[in-house]
């Protein structure tokens, strides 16, 4: 067997090397033009670039142009004289609007001079021709846009330059450096433009097809009728020939971008010693390899037998690996589908909530006292239903890797007082006892993200609230573990005296979409996000979440976080140093006496909903476009200083808010780059904030929209004087 084998090797490599010697012919072609195609591809890239640079160069020309320059046409055609001379420009010229050009000497019409023009004033970018009119015909001109400058009623958005077609050859690589490769830029014709070519030894010409009538006598396979189709239909292709006594392969491809080929030439000998030498290596290759299989055959002969036993184990393992994998992805989807049955019942459960309150009200409109309080449970069914909605967002973001920390000062002492005043009135309804308590010295001021710090025990003091039955005690603990130089490790404990959960579902309730039972998800509800979010944003943070239980005792979270510390921060007395004077900003009124705002918002609940809340009572006067372009509208025709406030939505028929808010401020008026912007939008992910303020805006307000929070961005901006 193992020499019946050896044999069939022996057979296999003479094959191969006979193969190699019937091919070795259609070899040498294919060896040229792969060569020639990939010279011709560099060089084309390094056109290209060398283009890419003088476009770069013009617009940087343009973007020199100041206010003195445009005084006059005296003054522009003086900075155009010493444009050409500064940058070697044959000629030069500014393109306005109407398509006239701005030259050295004076405004002329282009479209006769210019085949490009349509398109430069249709907006298209870096465009290129040949034999334009402007000074001579051997010369390339290249168009780009540019910001329009506004000059003597008219705005200049386009500018071009003139080269001579051999600058472009000499400071664009199209010259080989080992002297035997040449390249040419030609046009659909055959005409010239950049003349680098084998041709040029023989009597001088401008035209490369009538120079291979002339001179070339083809290979079998090729013909100038076949390049001069090709050239006509925009096709790539090769061609080899005999001129002078020299035999010669040419690639000719056409120049993205442009109405000209450009062609690549190289001696045949070049290529054929190329391939004469690859031959050679390939037989020695070949003997080398049979030589070098026969080895590994005799090797793997006795491997294989080795390993026989040891591949069934291999395969072996990876089936119950896979089973497992297969169980571990069931387990997921059955988890997320449970996760989504979850989340239509608690979707559904305060939307039936805002339904049928609303419904009740409206049957009730002779009784306020039942109006209000189908109000408050609308009021608290739409908080619920909020909250539902940023749990999924907060997830969503955290799988994609969209979440953003911020390192912001904060006072630990008032973020505490805060949770103590929101969830001691949620415990008190339950008759649950709930306190703060601090352990040891901890620093009032420190550095962090306070919203992820908020977010991570808002879900476990909600959690504890949720699991913790009438009469029970929550405790949340804060604690320094340690303190090294400007940095502190905090932990913070939330302990309650609940149900508990069993040891082997500990770790189960950190995990995405999942409770710890079906019994838990019908008598409590929930998403099975909360804790999920929590050890996530934890380990964002650069710290931890554990949980400790009794099952039927109570349950312990601790999450441990660090943070920056100032230098001379004091340190908080939690029971003396609390409950200062605090004005409640859902009590604060506004007075906004004859301020007049411009709401734009495309929808006409949102306005009236806007209108209501925002402006009757405060007494602000506000006026309502239905889009963008209606609100850019209002404002341009107001007085100047007229409205102090807009609010714009971002999503909006016509014209959108981004693109609103970018063109009230280029308006020429004292008052549009002053004007106070804000968003008001549903995108609340941090970068459609970020969008909002590089479109010129000053604040972000996400949607559903706070009323509280925006009266007070609102007299912040509306009293900033």
């Amino acid at each position: 067997m193992l020499i019946l084998a050896i044999a069939l090797v022996c057979l296999l490599v003479g094959w191969l090397i006979a193969a190699a010697a019937v091919i070795t012919s259609d070899f040498t072609k294919d060896m040229s033009t792969m060569y020639l195609r990939e010279m011709t591809n560099l060089t084309q890239a390094n056109f290209k670039s060398g283009l890419s640079m003088r476009y770069s160069g013009l617009r940087a020309v343009a973007e020199s142009v100041n206010a003195e320059d445009t005084e006059s046409l005296e003054t522009l055609e003086r900075f155009i004289t010493d444009a050409e001379k500064n940058n070697s420009f044959e000629f030069m010229a500014f393109i306005d609007e109407d398509g006239f050009y701005y030259s050295r000497d004076g405004k002329r019409p282009a479209a006769s001079k210019l085949s490009f023009l349509a398109e430069l004033l249709n907006g298209e970018d870096e465009l290129v021709s040949y034999n334009e009119t402007f000074l001579n015909n051997n010369m390339i001109v290249l168009g780009t846009q540019i910001s329009p400058i506004h000059f003597d009623g008219a705005e200049m958005i386009a500018i071009i330059a003139g080269y001579t077609a051999d600058s472009i050859g000499q400071h664009m690589f199209l010259r080989s450096e080992d002297g035997q490769t040449n390249a040419s830029i030609v046009t659909k014709d055959g005409s010239f433009i950049v003349y680098n070519t084998f041709f040029s030894n023989l009597p001088t010409g401008s035209n490369v097809l009538s120079k291979f009538r002339e001179y070339a006598d083809f290979d079998e396979g090729f013909s100038v009728e076949q390049i001069e189709n090709d050239f006509k239909n925009g096709n790539a292709g090769m061609a080899v020939f005999k001129a002078d006594g020299i035999h010669m392969c040419m690639y000719y491809a056409p120049i993205e971008g442009t109405e000209w080929y450009m062609l690549m030439e190289v001696p045949y000998e070049v290529v054929d010693e190329m391939t004469e030498d690859l031959s050679s290596r390939l037989n020695r290759n070949a003997i080398t390899m049979m030589a070098s299989i026969m080895l590994m055959i005799v090797i793997i002969f006795f491997v294989y037998l080795m390993n026989l036993r040891a591949h069934s184990k291999q395969l072996e393992a990876a089936r119950e690996s896979a089973e497992k994998a297969q169980k571990a992805a069931e387990q997921a989807s059955s988890a997320k589908s449970e996760f989504l049955s979850r989340m239509s019942h608690e979707i559904r459960t305060p939307m039936n909530g805002i339904i049928g309150m609303t419904e009740i009200a409206r049957q009730n409109t002779d009784n306020p006292e039942k109006v209000d309080d189908c109000l408050k449970k609308v009021s608290l069914s739409s908080k619920h239903l909020m909250s539902l909605i940023n749990d999924v967002l907060d997830m969503s973001k955290i799988e994609s890797g969209k979440i953003q920390l911020k390192n912001e000062l904060f006072d630990l002492r008032l973020f505490l007082e805060n949770i103590e005043n929101i969830y001691s009135v949620q415990a008190q309804e339950k008759e649950i006892d709930f306190k703060i308590s601090l352990f040891g010295r901890i620093d009032e001021f420190i550095v962090g993200d306070s919203l992820r710090l908020n977010q991570i025990l808002t879900n476990l003091l909600s959690n504890a609230l949720k699991f913790t039955p009438k009469g029970g005690r929550i405790v949340l603990g804060v604690s320094e573990l340690k303190h090294e130089e400007n940095t502190v490790l905090l932990r913070f404990s939330v302990k309650d005296t609940g149900m508990g959960i069993k040891e082997e579902n500990l770790e189960k309730v950190f995990e995405a979409f999942e409770q710890e039972n079906a019994e838990i998800t019908h008598k409590f509800g929930g998403t099975g996000l909360g804790l999920s979010i929590v050890r996530s944003f934890a380990e964002l943070m650069g710290g931890s979440a554990t949980v400790r239980s009794e099952y039927g005792k109570g349950s312990e979270f601790e999450v441990e976080l660090p943070f920056t510390v100032t230098e001379n921060s004091r340190m908080i007395d939690w029971e003396t140093d609390r409950f200062g004077d605090k004005v409640s900003a859902a009590s604060t009124t506004y007075n906004f006496e004859g301020k007049h705002i411009l709401l734009a918002e495309d929808n006409e609940l949102n306005r009236e909903i806007a209108v209501e809340l925002l402006g009757v009572d405060t007494g602000a006067i506000i006026d309502e476009a239905e889009d963008g372009q209606k609100a850019v509208e209002l404002f341009a025709k107001s007085e100047v200083n007229y409205y102090d406030l807009i609010l714009m939505d971002i999503q909006m028929p016509r014209m959108n808010g981004f693109e609103a808010a970018r063109s009230i401020r280029a308006l020429e008026r004292p008052d549009a780059a002053s004007v106070p912007i804000f968003a008001m939008t549903a995108n609340a992910f941090a970068e459609d904030e970020e969008k909002s303020l590089q479109a010129g805006m000053n604040a972000h307000l996400s949607k559903p929209l706070e009323i509280s929070a925006v009266l007070a961005a609102m007299n912040e901006a509306l009293n900033r004087d």
